[in-house]
């Protein structure tokens, strides 16, 4: 079972080697590289002729700086693999992490994307800590209907699966494994493993260190509502549509949407959400918040029509 790593690259060739050098040392010989290149101006080529010996990693070159939804959609678009993952060029995988992931794939043919833990660890990739919030969906739940985060790396998904949906949406630039994953749970299950497989490097650069917290929140708020769409539409395309999955759905739309028009100062899609919001049952959810206010204050207001969160890792 051919395992393809997916690695977009973009400036972090001082971290690349120690990337490239975890997918060499699993314990699974069963892989391949699938590198794609998004117009680095830093010493990439220098860091990539090191291992032009390397028949299993297959280097492509965006023409120009194209982004990271395109380039993890092409990533995605010419691995040969049967199971699929994306590691970040200054991350690393743990020396099973190949053998695991193919293996729980094999026991677990529905499942369209597995997930582990990983550790958390400082620029100097020393492990600091088990990342403490990936953990597995509730039984029948959807990850949609939490986007939490629980889901992360170490995510392996079935490139036949992948293929079932329209793939990576080209135009995103943050939040891109993220639409990926509810895309995924469209077409099967998604199984958690109880074991830190990836090597999650915490450095100046990094998303969750530099301020683009708020870029990647807006972008997910985005997918979120794309999604809800999405879900709605195959529901109703049903013969027999799942009244109360549906109904949740479009209360989570009508959320997100109210939040998400508030910070972009959209008043008028406000407006015109907050009733929809309450006739496709957002009344719970609205008393729920109503709770969270009195018990924490103003901090509640200020996470949920603010986008400067903090990105868990």
């Amino acid at each position: 079972m051919l395992f393809s790593i997916l690695i977009a690259h973009y400036n972090n060739a001082k971290f690349l080697e120690n990337c490239l050098q975890s997918v060499i040392n699993q314990s699974s010989n069963d892989w391949e590289i699938i590198l794609v290149d998004d117009g680095s101006t830093d010493h990439f080529e220098e860091v990539i002729e090191s291992y032009s010996h390397l028949d299993k990693l297959h280097v492509y070159r965006n023409e120009c700086n194209m982004g990271c939804g395109y380039t993890k959609w092409r990533c995605a678009s010419l691995a040969n693999g049967e199971i699929l993952g994306f590691l970040d060029p200054d991350d690393a995988l743990e020396p099973e992490a190949i053998e695991i992931m193919s293996r729980l794939h094999h026991e677990n043919p529905g499942c369209s994307l597995i997930h582990s833990s990983h550790y958390v660890c400082d620029s100097d990739m020393r492990k600091r800590r088990v990342s403490e919030y990936t953990r597995a969906i509730p039984e029948n739940s959807s990850y949609l209907l939490l986007s939490d985060g629980r889901v992360h790396h170490f995510a392996s998904f079935k490139s036949s699966c992948y293929k079932n949906t329209e793939g990576i949406s080209r135009e995103i630039q943050k939040a891109v494994d993220m639409d990926m994953y509810y895309k995924l749970e469209e077409t099967g299950n998604i199984k958690f493993v109880d074991k830190p497989l990836y090597q999650y490097r915490i450095h100046k650069g990094g998303i969750s260190t530099m301020g683009k917290e708020a870029e990647a929140n807006r972008w997910h708020y985005d997918i979120i509502e794309a999604a809800c769409r999405r879900r709605i539409a195959q529901l109703l395309y049903q013969s027999v549509p799942d009244k109360v999955l549906l109904k949740k759905y479009k209360a989570r739309y009508y959320k997100i949407r109210i939040i998400n028009s508030f910070r972009k100062k959209e008043w008028r899609k406000t407006a015109f959400s907050i009733l929809p919001f309450f006739l496709h049952g957002g009344f719970p959810n609205f008393i729920s918040y109503m709770g969270k206010l009195v018990r924490s204050g103003p901090a509640v207001l200020k996470r949920t029509f603010h986008y400067n969160h903090e990105i868990k890792v």
